[in-house]
């Protein structure tokens, strides 16, 4: 975005609309924000970038308007009564983002369900202070949603090979942990990056790719994969997942047998950490119970929710793995202010139990809570 530069015939327009909107709210009137986003003046030079593309899935926008999406909302903040949005940021270049529909306002679906709850006025944070006002301090948030135009934050979104999007191997922040949430989980969730119609055209461009790679001394091979893992390109960051996982396989292996690894009592915790994670507590759990999955049950608006547990300690709703039990509540609520922790439940001989009871009696002495 530091390349981006404002056109002064833009900005001038812009100011007066945006003096409108102070005028009105001192007033006590209704505001209105004239969509000046849209012109091609600022629309062109985003779409430059990296093409016509959105900038959050990172499918090509055909036959349809491209969305120019303000990153902090700027009429009003979901689940943040009495904020008014950040309405300064209304033409801001810096604050837009290219979004398809799906990303922007929903739609998508998962084996023919609707999922996700679209980008639309979301801006969750996971700490920091929010900004009320022109001078509040932008800084100090740290929002939930990844930020493709924040360098690091598309590193921490990772791509199995059946195509699904997932956190990456990135350690998680020292905020996430003590809030329980995985930013890349959540924005999964709220973009529905694991709609059905994307995840299967994912997975068939990492296999393309895995096969292409396998072709050696081929200019035309090269060329290919070239164009499919540029930026410009549709998924071209699960493109580029793909290529480095075949590159690390074609690695010759070290042929000394190593040692079998031995199960410990207890796995170790990262002082780093400021909670325990869910998989640092599979150890206290059925080996055989685990292998198969166990269930996890929950309850929303007298409807009971169900979840498998697997032996990554990933948890399972409708089919989708997720990697932190909030982001899995969420998923099975379609709220956005559930706590996994409490909301789960499970059964251990016998015994129900909430998934914070489990923690709190098999965190290990010293351990971080």
């Amino acid at each position: 975005m530091s390349q981006l530069t404002t056109p002064a015939a833009w900005a001038e327009k812009t100011q007066h609309t945006l003096d409108a909107v102070r005028d009105a709210m001192a007033g006590n009137k209704k505001r209105t924000f004239t969509d000046h986003w849209t012109e091609d003046a600022v629309r062109e030079p985003l779409l430059a970038l990296i093409g016509r593309k959105c900038w959050y899935c990172e499918t090509i926008i055909q036959r349809a308007d491209v969305n120019v999406d303000h990153f902090r909302p700027k009429s009003e903040v979901h689940g943040e009564p009495g904020h008014r949005g950040y309405w300064w940021l209304a033409y801001d270049i810096a604050n837009y983002r290219i979004s398809c529909k799906h990303c922007n306002s929903g739609g998508a679906r998962f084996d023919g369900v609707p999922e996700g709850r679209a980008k639309s006025t979301r801006f969750p944070l996971l700490a920091g202070p929010r900004a009320w006002k022109p001078r509040d301090d932008l800084s100090l948030e740290q929002p939930v949603l990844l930020d493709p135009a924040r360098s690091g934050d598309a590193d921490l979104l990772g791509f199995d090979t059946s195509g699904r999007a997932r956190r990456s191997a990135t350690p998680y922040s020292s905020a996430e942990t003590r809030s329980g949430v995985c930013r890349a989980d959540e924005t999964i969730r709220i973009l529905a990056l694991n709609a059905t119609h994307i995840t299967n055209q994912r997975c068939h461009l990492m296999l393309e790719i895995g096969e292409l790679a396998q072709i050696t001394g081929s200019s035309i091979s090269e060329a290919l994969i070239a164009k499919k893992v540029s930026p410009t390109a549709q998924w071209s960051a699960a493109a580029s997942t793909a290529l480095a996982l075949q590159r690390a396989c074609a690695l010759p292996r070290d042929a000394t047998a190593q040692p079998a690894a031995v199960r410990p009592t207890a796995l170790p915790i990262d002082p780093g950490r400021l909670r325990v994670d869910l998989r640092d507590l599979l150890v206290y759990l059925d080996p055989a119970e685990l292998a198969a999955g166990i269930e996890l049950t929950g309850h929303y608006n007298k409807e009971e929710c169900r979840a498998v547990l697997h032996h990554d300690g990933r948890i399972s709703v409708w089919k989708r793995p997720w990697g932190t039990p909030t982001s899995a509540a969420r998923a099975a609520t379609g709220r956005d202010d559930i706590d996994g922790w409490e909301f789960w439940r499970l059964t251990i001989a016998g015994v129900e139990q909430s998934l914070a009871e489990f923690r709190a009696t098999h965190t290990p002495p010293g351990a971080p809570t």
